[in-house]
């Protein structure tokens, strides 16, 4: 016995060079019949083989049948029956030779059948000699009938195994081949013998062997598909030729679909070299493909009639026709059964990956009956945030890397995208996987919409012992053309060779069944990551960002849920940090987010059990603490404990920071039954507390209620200043410092209340935000403004810029930046005299929605201006994100920084940090000369203040800049 790792037994460059060998033209017929060829439009004889004088009584010449009407030589041919012969599968014919043309005698010829075919504009017309006496008759009527009855047999064999036997066994019988053989191809080109049946003379001698890919070449293989019966006489019966050698039209006869047609000389040898004289081979077809063979073998001459008769050619075919249907439906049946177990397996872990904690514990519970299913050693996905290797097989490192290495050897391998199956992954050590030493047999699927999705199954070496029909080995020849070819075999002993490296075979279904796999993983993770985003998305829907604890919503569904409970035992406690501004001022946005985590976290330890506590936005808090009375006391006693929560510094970025609360108390069901009303009564005892001078707790009382009176009548007195024209606007320079020019204007909005008088903004506005009043003065705002530019326009004046002052609630409305276009459109006046400011604390209150608005401002030609800068907390990277074109120093900096030290550095680098983003900066709040001048020298060189003018009406305004810019101030 040998032992080789693997075997070749050809090579790519040989296999193709002998697969240009044109095996279906060789111009030779088989000498018991004969051939003519006529053409289709002139019907006439253009071609016979020269052994048809042999078979024609008196005929001396074939030659002088070239040129000659077919009709005068065939009888029974009508006028279309040429041109009505079949491409493929030729026709038997009732025709007959008229032997008299050539003075032969009639008496003495046998009978012939004509079998015709066309081939592109040719009658190919072959003659086979035919026997139909009487005993004939009756052998072919008793075969048939026992044809029938093995056919039904046939019919219910329920393995494929048992199938062949049977199937090999009948056509034995009938044909009276000594053997006969079922060939089936294998996945690689080599071909195997899986049933084999002789008669009583001969011993069974190839069941089982292989036989290499070159025994059949590729050229073989599909003239096998093209004619699917082939019938050789006698191998050592000199061949006849064609006469002329050529068509009329120069070409060489295709004999492709030909009975008659002659073997190459290697195929004639490899039959002597086997020791057979005559055969018949049946192609069997599965899905177009060329599945296996039917071989007949004899040891003595068969030549027709007495053996192959139309009779037998039928039967041969119906027989091929039944073992191809049987074939099909019995592996349809086997792939169903493995199907189902799949469907079955796959649906019980689908449950489990959806039940499990994760896709890695999930698996672990299937992996058992996964293994089993797959014959496999060892199971390993990939997948988004997934590595997972598992099973009884050896694994080196961990899974990460290993998946990293299958995924690489796979793609050096050139495999499919879907599934690659390899059996042999051990043979070469070179290929072997270092991640999976023992790996010999290596299943992959990829995942149909992620490439970096994959499963991979393994199987460990399995020991096999091949058993050839001969050693594979040809010896390759050069001929005179200088084209290679193969030396047929001359043995065909049994040689066994053992192969290591090699796993058992994968099945199409464990393929199939594995990418079905991935699928199902793919879609139980999606699964798994839409749970996750829902816990987070619910998680984000109902609690602050920034400390964890519940937000606004969450607080007040809760809450309302238990007072519709009338669960009323207990405080519903508003807490609002004491001058945080200051803080962030102080120590940055970054630090004050830091600060509120850590508030959260001690004002989180005061709570338990019954009690809530939420962020309701900015430094405001708030509590509902569980009362066992409705005691007033006992809720100010709860109170105390966040004021000694906040009792201990915090230590921020290595400083100490003191934090004090003011906490406004209701108390259901006497102070509200509702979370409206808790919450605006808390807020009045809130701010009744910061009024007493904050860090304290108070109880909400009735009298409370009658401050609010004066901001109700503002506020009713507001909802109509709009519609009874009381809103009046004022307008303010802002000059060039170095040049004295004006170079904008910025509008202010005033109330002229019918019995207060003149009210500017910190009286009124505050009341508009807090009841949505304010949407309707910006608006007015916007109209009374590019109304003055029009009018100012139409009268000939140079069109200064005007700034206008947007709230939140305006920025965060739908159609802000559309109602801008349509009065801009309306007034003819152009986008550029137009300029909108925007307060620090309102745009980051919501800085991606302002970002969105100033964009589309700027794409109109509207520049965007950030207004009381210093005051709130934005910071330098998320500035440099903002399309602002300016930024103005609140005033609170500019009347102070002559004064303090650490105002004059805050506005020094408030400056700086302006210069350094490209934008212009304005100071507000301008009073003095000295002021002016230091804003100059610091690099500040546009001014707004009282020093130049104070707010004046639209009618002043442009005496207002010529004043301006005719002072000397600047000489």
């Amino acid at each position: 016995m040998k032992h080789h790792e693997h075997i070749d037994t050809i090579s790519a460059e040989l296999e193709k060079s002998c697969a240009l060998e044109q095996i279906h033209l060789l111009g030779t017929v088989q000498p018991h019949g004969f051939l003519m060829v006529a053409d289709l439009a002139s019907e006439r004889i253009v071609q016979v083989s020269s052994g048809i004088v042999r078979h024609w009584p008196g005929l001396a010449d074939g030659a002088v049948l070239i040129g000659q009407p077919l009709a005068e030589w065939v009888d029974g041919i009508g006028a279309s029956s040429l041109s009505s012969l079949p491409a493929a599968y030729p026709l038997t014919m009732a025709w007959r030779l008229r032997f008299e043309r050539s003075g032969g005698a009639i008496a003495d010829s046998r009978e012939w059948e004509c079998v015709g075919h066309r081939v592109q504009d040719y009658a190919v017309l072959e003659w086979l000699p035919s026997d139909s006496s009487p005993n004939e008759n009756h052998l072919q009527n008793r075969t048939l009938t026992e044809i029938t009855r093995a056919i039904n047999r046939l019919r219910h064999a329920d393995k494929l195994d048992s199938f062949f036997s049977d199937c090999v066994k009948v056509v034995q019988e009938f044909s009276g081949f000594d053997r006969v053989m079922i060939y089936r191809f294998l996945p690689d080109g080599c071909g195997e013998v899986v049933a084999e049946h002789t008669s009583p003379a001969y011993r069974q001698r190839f069941l089982g062997l292989r036989f290499p890919a070159s025994d059949i070449p590729s050229q073989a293989r599909r003239l096998y598909l093209t004619n699917r019966l082939r019938i050789l006489a006698d191998v050592e019966a000199p061949a006849d030729t064609l006469a002329p050698s050529q068509l009329p039209d120069g070409s060489v006869l295709d004999q492709s679909q030909c009975l008659l047609r002659g073997l190459s000389p290697v195929h004639l040898s490899y039959l002597r070299n086997m020791g057979v004289r005559a055969t018949l081979t049946l192609s069997l077809v599965c899905d177009d493909k060329l599945w296996g063979l039917i071989a007949c073998h004899h040891h003595e001459p068969r030549v027709p009639p007495q053996q192959v008769r139309e009779g037998l050619r039928q039967i041969c075919e119906l027989v091929a026709e039944i073992s191809i249907m049987r074939i099909e439906s019995l592996s349809k049946i086997e792939m169903v059964r493995t199907r189902l177990s799949f469907d079955l397996l796959l649906n019980q872990v689908r449950q489990a990956l959806s039940t499990a904690h994760s896709i890695p514990s999930g698996l672990d519970a299937c992996l058992p009956d996964l293994l089993k299913a797959f014959q496999a050693s060892s199971l390993g996905l990939r997948m988004a945030g997934v590595d997972y290797v598992g099973g009884p097989g050896r694994h080196v490192g961990p899974a990460r890397a290993v998946l990293d290495e299958v995924a690489e050897w796979v793609d050096t391998q050139g495999s499919a995208p879907r599934a690659g199956m390899w059996e042999d992954v051990l043979a070469d050590r070179q290929r072997s996987l270092a991640g999976l030493p023992d790996a010999a047999g290596l299943l992959v699927a990829r995942h149909d919409e992620d490439e970096m999705s994959f499963a991979f199954a393994t199987r460990p070496e399995v020991g096999k012992q091949v058993r050839w029909g001969g050693k594979p080995h040809k010896p390759a020849v050069r001929v005179p053309e200088g084209t290679v070819r193969l030396e047929p075999r001359r043995s065909f002993a049994e040689w066994k060779q053992a192969l290591r490296g090699h796993s058992e075979a994968w099945t199409a279904a464990e393929a199939e069944g594995l990418t079905r796999l991935v699928q199902v993983a793919a879609e139980v993770h999606k699964l798994h990551l839409n749970r996750k985003l829902q816990k987070k998305l619910h998680w984000r829907a109902h609690h602050d960002q920034l400390t964890g604890l519940l937000n606004r919503q969450a607080m007040e569904e809760e809450v309302s849920r238990r007072f519709r409970l009338e669960q009323f035992n207990c405080a519903l406690l508003l807490l609002d940090l004491d001058n945080f501004k200051k803080i962030n001022d102080t120590h940055g946005h970054g630090s004050g987010d830091i600060l509120l985590q850590e508030l959260s976290k001690r004002l989180g330890a005061a709570v338990t059990g019954f009690d809530l506590l939420a962020r309701l936005g900015g430094d405001e808090f708030m509590a509902l603490m569980r009362l066992h009375s409705p005691d007033a006391s006992l809720a100010l006693s709860m109170a105390e404990g966040f004021h000694r929560a906040l009792g201990a510094p915090f230590d921020i970025n290595d400083q100490q920071v003191s934090l004090s609360i003011s906490i406004g108390i209701a108390l259901p069901p006497q102070h509200g039954r509702t979370m409206s009303e808790l919450m605006r009564r808390a807020d009045l005892a809130m701010y009744h507390a910061k009024s007493l001078g904050r860090s304290r707790s108070v109880v909400f009382e009735t009298m409370m209620e009658s401050n609010q009176l004066e901001f109700y009548r503002l506020e009713h007195d507001l909802d109509t200043a709009v519609e009874k024209n009381q809103l009046v606007l004022a307008f303010q320079p802002k000059v060039d410092l170095l040049s004295g020019h004006v170079v904008g204007l910025e509008a202010l909005v005033r109330w002229n209340h019918p019995s207060r008088g003149y009210c500017y903004p910190k009286v009124f506005i505050s009341v508009a935000e807090r009841s949505d009043q304010i949407i309707r003065i910006d608006r007015w705002v916007m109209r009374a403004a590019i109304e003055a530019q029009a009018k100012w326009l139409a009268a000939g004046r140079t069109l200064l810029p005007i700034a206008i002052n947007l709230s939140m609630a305006d920025i965060l409305s739908t159609d802000m930046v559309g109602y801008l276009d349509r009065l801009l459109a309306e007034s003819g006046v152009p986008a550029g005299a137009l300029e909108v400011e925007v307060t620090e604390s309102s745009m980051m209150g919501e800085p991606e929605k302002t970002k969105t608005v100033m964009q589309a401002l700027n794409l109109r030609g509207i520049a965007t201006t950030l207004d009381d800068f210093g005051t709130g907390f934005s910071s330098l990277s998320y500035l440099r994100q903002l399309p602002l074109q300016s930024l103005k120093i609140d005033q609170s900096f500019i009347q102070s920084m002559l004064k303090d030290g650490n105002a004059e550095k805050l506005t020094q680098t408030i400056i700086a940090m302006g210069l350094a983003l490209e934008m212009r900066v304005v100071a507000e709040g301008v009073e003095t000369m000295e002021q002016m001048r230091w804003l100059v020298e610091h690099g500040c060189l546009i001014g707004q203040g009282y020093f130049f003018s104070p707010p004046v009406s639209a009618d002043n305004i442009h005496g207002v800049v010529e004043r301006i810019e005719q002072n000397n101030y600047w000489q």
